[in-house]
């Protein structure tokens, strides 16, 4: 299972930076929360990014155990004005299909072409879903002269990509920091309409359709997308589900809880009035499910 990296909508020129440039740096923490930084050669497609590592170190250990990574991507210059860079967060995982291993292992031939070829039996690649990219970029927005009075250099940022659309950027922030996965088979209900609205949900992976049955006899009303979300609005509204959400493919969602949710929302609304707009917006976009 997985989607088209292609198909998310990152701007053409933070791609193009991700293909021109060899290394990565990676954080990953342990269940205890104790953080470790390493570097790694990287390629490419789209927004997922590939390396490799052996599944001996200690970063193989702490993505098996905690997967959610952030990583970064700089191009060093002694002009600041030059700076650009991107910074991501994502779900990192071992790639174990066969055919995978072998499309990701040619895109590190293509990309490194000195590396010396060999067996691939001693490595594991590792795939970087992102759920989240920034883009440094101080070329085009008018340098990194800080405020008159203030030490240092600004480095000017802007989100690229996120799975979380039209949610106050200081909730989302948060939100995709505590966003656990789940994965749902192909033809698998996700919410049924008419339950409680207990949790709130970002499709990662795969597509799936709103159903809502009216006089027994249920109809499609939407579609979703790598990107989309829902379950939002019975929650704000502290309603059941007006809607099911089935699963068309197989699929990965990120997934948080009804309290945890609505804490977030509120504490977002004291700088973000009007999200109540959002929330009407959603609820036409998607037939309040």
């Amino acid at each position: 299972m997985s989607s088209d990296p292609t198909s998310l909508d990152v701007p053409p020129q933070v791609l193009e930076f991700l293909q021109s440039h060899r290394t990565l740096t990676l954080a990953t923490a342990s269940p205890a929360a104790v953080p470790r930084a390493s570097t790694f050669l990287y390629v490419n497609d789209g927004p997922t990014l590939y390396f490799w590592s052996r599944a001996t170190t200690l970063t193989a250990r702490q993505i098996q155990q905690n997967p959610i990574v952030a990583f970064t991507i700089d191009h060093y210059t002694e002009d600041l004005n030059q700076t650009q860079g991107v910074q991501g967060i994502g779900e990192c995982s071992v790639l174990l299909n066969g055919e995978q291993i072998a499309r990701v292992a040619d895109l590190f031939g293509q990309k490194f072409p000195t590396l010396a070829p060999g067996s691939t039996m001693s490595i594991s690649f590792f795939r970087i879903t992102p759920t989240e990219l920034q883009f440094i970029d101080n070329k085009t927005t008018g340098g990194s002269t800080a405020a008159p009075g203030m030490f240092g250099a600004e480095f000017h940022r802007e989100r690229s990509y996120s799975v979380i659309v039209g949610i106050p950027i200081q909730a989302a922030d948060t939100i995709i920091a505590s966003l656990p996965t789940v994965e749902v088979p192909a033809g698998e209900t996700i919410v049924r309409q008419g339950t409680p609205a207990d949790k709130f949900f970002v499709l990662l992976e795969g597509t799936a359709e709103v159903v809502r049955e009216e006089d027994g006899r249920p109809t499609s009303v939407a579609s979703l997308a790598v990107g989309d979300l829902f379950g939002e609005v019975a929650i704000m509204r502290d309603e059941p589900r007006s809607a099911s959400v089935r699963a068309t493919t197989d699929a990965k969602l990120l997934a948080l809880d009804r309290d945890t949710f609505r804490d977030l929302i509120a504490q977002s609304m004291e700088i973000t009035p009007d999200f109540d707009q959002v929330i009407r917006a959603r609820l036409d976009a998607q037939g309040s499910n």
